[in-house]
């Protein structure tokens, strides 16, 4: 799910799959096999076989959280990563995101990067064929790739399914950030001019050199009205640009204040 492109991302690794296959070596080391066992309900055909050695990859291979020992399977990662979801996906992102010649963080740098004609794509067969159309180095996309990177999207806070529909906000992704690695006192004033820069630096998979993509603006937006940030202009400074959307109140702002309960 998070190996160097060409990577062929399968719907089988969920982050429920993964995050119950942690939980499970937690309470202690086990073989491969009863793993699997524990995790296919005992079934042994090849399906289950399959999706199951996919998810063991992706906690041993890729998020460097479980380790083989003598014949056996067990976790070594911090204990504080399985204390809950939300713990567990900072976890997960810190891991993924920075690894920036992956086909999850090539596909979703693409995906925020179309904002609303993402809209007009409609299904995921057209997502993946349109982005390998459009990025030669994606020519490994097709629809199960795409509706395996949905379920990661979702979960690691880049946006929201609704059906068969992705709506980019990344309301979680930045409340992550904001609630992890702020280096700004709480409930303190910061100009968007400074923020911008250290944000870039922990977003690669977005763009935030110009105006900000919808995706980005819609998670400020959120955060903003549920009272965790607050978005204002002042007089005789610059704003940054959000992404515009008809309706919207709050169209750009030259100062955030990052309270203190985003990080709950």
């Amino acid at each position: 799910m998070f190996q160097k492109n060409p990577d062929p991302m399968r719907m089988e690794e969920t982050p429920e799959r993964v995050l119950s296959a942690c939980r499970l070596l937690a309470r202690g080391s086990m073989s491969r096999e009863a793993l699997r066992a524990a995790m296919t309900l005992e079934k042994n055909g090849e399906r289950e076989l399959a999706e199951a050695n996919r998810v063991i990859a992706v906690v041993q291979e890729e998020l460097g959280l479980v380790r083989r020992k003598n014949d056996c399977l067990e976790f070594v990662g911090p204990a504080e990563v399985l204390a809950s979801p939300a713990a567990f996906r900072r976890y997960v992102s810190a891991q993924v995101f920075p690894r920036e010649d992956t086909t999850f963080v090539k596909f979703s740098r693409w995906v925020i990067a179309k904002n609303e004609e993402l809209f007009r794509l409609g299904r995921w067969q057209v997502m993946a064929e349109t982005c390998k159309a459009e990025l030669p180095e994606m020519s490994g996309m097709d629809e199960n790739a795409a509706l395996g990177w949905r379920f990661w999207a979702a979960f690691l806070g880049l946006g929201y399914l609704s059906g068969s529909m992705f709506l980019p906000n990344m309301k979680l992704r930045l409340q992550d950030i904001f609630a992890v690695d702020y280096p700004w006192p709480y409930g303190q004033a910061v100009r968007a001019e400074e923020l911008i820069p250290w944000l870039d630096g922990r977003l690669p998979e977005a763009d935030l050199s110009g105006r900000l993509p919808l995706a980005v603006s819609a998670g400020l937006r959120t955060l903003h009205e549920l009272g965790l940030i607050r978005l204002e202009t002042w007089r005789d400074s610059r704003p940054v640009q959000l992404y515009f959307v008809d309706g919207e109140q709050i169209g750009a702002f030259s100062h955030i204040t990052v309270n203190r309960e985003v990080r709950a």
